[in-house]
């Protein structure tokens, strides 16, 4: 599925681009119509592609573009679509978040085609009802543990979130709101479970995965178990399920 947010107040345009994109079902839409909430909406979704228009009058694209990069995860993220007067001028080179402009004008298809192109990079196929159970148990991970639902929620929200794996606090700190609970819990029941994984030596896991999650015979700790574990599953999920 990939997320796709409009910043647009221009109706008539955002009806043609949602009309195109309606019918597929791998493509989730939302739209605002300020500045402002293109900002809120964008940090709190992280959509895979923004389609920014310069109709927004409370922020100039500029203003919006800056403040997304001042992640610098998000400022290296060629995500942004602009869709511009032929009369704007803006410097490309400046902001590395912009994958491409469309001057207006633009033919149908052409602005479609374009969020198309830069999708093949986003569209992370969904997770199936039972994958990360089957994935973690393959791994001796005991489902009735305290740390098994943190650890199971984590791989999920990384696995659409990849970019959230460097930091680990934003992990726990979405966990402890999920669950209501504090992030010492959270940390330490989720350590817990790696202690466990780390003191086992066979899984009954695929050998692919026992390779990247074996590190040399060295214990892994939390963060990098998460990294090896999301890459691994969406890598493994764009050949098609993992069982």
């Amino acid at each position: 599925m990939v997320n796709v947010l409009i910043g647009n107040k221009n109706t008539a345009e955002l009806d043609i681009l949602c009309q195109n994109l309606a019918n597929d079902k791998d493509y989730r839409i939302e739209n605002v119509t300020t500045g402002k909430d293109t900002v809120t909406m964008y940090l709190k979704t992280n959509p895979d592609i923004l389609v920014l228009d310069n109709s927004l009058s409370d922020m100039t694209i500029e203003d919006i573009i800056n403040r997304l990069s001042s992640n610098p995860v998000e400022s290296k993220k060629c995500n942004t679509i602009l869709t511009l007067p032929k009369t704007y001028n803006i410097r490309m080179n400046k902001y590395a978040k912009i994958n491409e402009v469309i001057y207006k004008p633009f033919v149908e298809t052409e602005l479609t085609n374009a969020i198309k192109t830069i999708a093949i990079d986003y569209n992370t196929p969904d997770l199936e009802v039972g994958e990360i159970d089957w994935l973690l148990q393959s791994l001796n991970f005991n489902c009735l543990s305290s740390g098994y639902k943190y650890i199971k929620k984590a791989i999920t929200y990384c696995y659409y979130r990849p970019e959230e794996l460097e930091f680990l606090n934003t992990i726990l700190k979405y966990l402890a709101y999920e669950f209501n609970t504090t992030e010492a819990q959270v940390r330490d029941s989720m350590n817990g479970c790696i202690r466990t994984f780390n003191s086992v030596s066979e899984y009954d896991c695929p050998p692919e995965l026992f390779r990247i999650l074996h590190n040399n015979g060295y214990k892994l700790s939390l963060k990098d178990f998460l990294q090896r574990i999301v890459f691994y599953l969406i890598r493994i999920k764009k050949k098609g399920r993992i069982f």
